[in-house]
């Protein structure tokens, strides 16, 4: 069974919301044993997540 993670991250001083999904369960290795306050370094996720913490 494949592991689908969606990834809602949102920045409210500004209003910007970006929704995306993430099925690759190497990228989402990052994200396990996580609380939702936890800033973590979304340079696993892919080439556009470059320098990005979510």
């Amino acid at each position: 069974m494949k592991t689908l993670l969606r990834l809602n991250i949102s920045f409210p001083a500004t209003g910007c919301q970006k929704l995306t999904e993430v099925d690759d369960e190497r990228k989402l290795r990052t994200f396990y044993e996580k609380r939702m306050a936890t800033e973590v370094a979304a340079d696993t996720l892919g080439e556009g997540w470059k320098s990005y913490a979510v």
